[in-house]
């Protein structure tokens, strides 16, 4: 059972996470007429991130590190497939700078305010289970992408339980391989221990670790090779997983970015 001052604190983050969302409202109103002169919806996509990134550091003692962001700037657009640990994660990937539309869940989207800032920011709903719906979502996806903006995809459809990464669905991968643009692995550590899934107590400290691990070329392959491109990419992963847990904190900032 949760100790009083860790819901007391939680109580007092989440409401600076609703204060930051609703101060925000006002400049992603902007976010509306821009489309007209900016399609890719680069404001509203931009501004979506500072908020979250403000929302991160409501608490000095959460701490977000990147590495190997320099392999997001060798080209693009990219299928970043991104394992789930927690809520936190979409937050967490704000840091990364990199212009991205997230394929999500359809009910956070109606979560007031935020699912509409989502909408504007040109972010993707889906409605798990539902395959009209995933192939609505892919095809959404695939315009994106053949705009030059890159996407994202959860490949385990849900957050873990356990801290593991789970089994891969195949969606970021086809989609991947029908554009022929490269898959990149983010693997997030620490996400979960700042939030768990089915839980809304957040951690009074954290450290969060991404790593984006080296693009994984999809040109040349066809659809009959979408599940080797799913393991191999779920083998690197959980391979940059086990090292960001295990090695040294030192070791780990020590790497460049």
């Amino acid at each position: 059972m949760a100790a009083a001052r860790d819901v007391l604190r939680s109580a007092l983050v989440w409401g600076g996470f609703a204060s930051v969302v609703l101060l925000a409202v006002p400049p992603m109103v902007l976010g509306v007429p821009l489309v007209l002169v900016d399609p890719n919806r680069a404001f509203a996509d931009r501004w979506l991130r500072i908020v979250a990134r403000a929302m991160m550091k409501l608490n000095p003692s959460w701490h977000v590190h990147l590495e190997g962001t320099r392999h997001l700037a060798l080209g693009g657009p990219y299928v970043l497939a991104v394992n789930h640990q927690s809520f936190a994660d979409l937050m967490a990937m704000c840091f990364l700078g990199h212009d991205t539309k997230y394929l999500g869940k359809r009910s956070v989207f109606k979560v007031p305010v935020f699912g509409w800032a989502l909408r504007v920011a040109g972010e993707v709903p889906v409605e798990r289970g539902n395959k009209e719906s995933g192939a609505r979502a892919l095809a959404e996806l695939g315009g994106w992408l053949d705009r030059g903006v890159s996407v994202a995809i959860f490949p385990e459809g849900t957050r873990t339980e356990d801290g593991a990464i789970g089994a891969f669905k195949m969606g970021a991968f086809k989609l991947a391989i029908d554009h022929q643009r490269p898959i990149v692995p983010v693997v997030i550590s620490g996400a979960r221990d700042l939030l768990p899934k089915r839980s809304f107590i957040l951690s009074g400290a954290a450290d969060v670790w991404l790593r984006v691990l080296e693009p994984l070329p999809t040109l040349g392959l066809v659809p009959e090779d979408t599940s080797t491109l799913a393991s191999l990419t779920r083998d690197k992963m959980v391979a940059a997983l086990a090292e960001l847990r295990s090695a040294p904190r030192a070791h780990r900032k020590a790497k460049a970015p």
